[in-house]
């Protein structure tokens, strides 16, 4: 009998440890949509995917904000407007898999 209630405390212990780790990034800032939220880290920005817990956007950018979310019947994606050293633009993230479409152009 001690052995299940020794590894259901074990168990208990890994699943307070590994939901109480902080994640990866300085600051996370919501945005309008709920499932996406833009986080920074080293001074640089990119867009993380709350429903699926993973980056979307790598931590390339120096500057993003939200656009808006586009609903449509085959296909639902936001769009944002991205910033770094050398280029500015936009890009739409599929929301269905989190396919991404880029549209950038050199600054200058």
């Amino acid at each position: 009998m001690k052995q299940p209630i020794f590894i259901l405390s074990l168990a208990f212990i890994a699943f307070v440890c590994f939901s109480c780790t902080r994640k990866p990034f300085d600051r996370i800032l919501p945005t309008e949509s709920k499932r996406y939220s833009i986080v920074y880290k080293n001074n640089l920005c990119g867009v993380y995917d709350n429903h699926a817990d993973s980056v979307v956007v790598d931590l390339i950018y120096n500057d993003i904000h939200f656009v808006k979310s586009v609903y449509n019947p085959r296909v639902d994606y936001t769009i944002w407007e991205c910033e770094n050293d050398t280029l500015k633009g936009h890009f739409a993230i599929k929301m269905q898999d989190n396919g991404i479409v880029e549209l950038l152009f050199p600054i200058n």
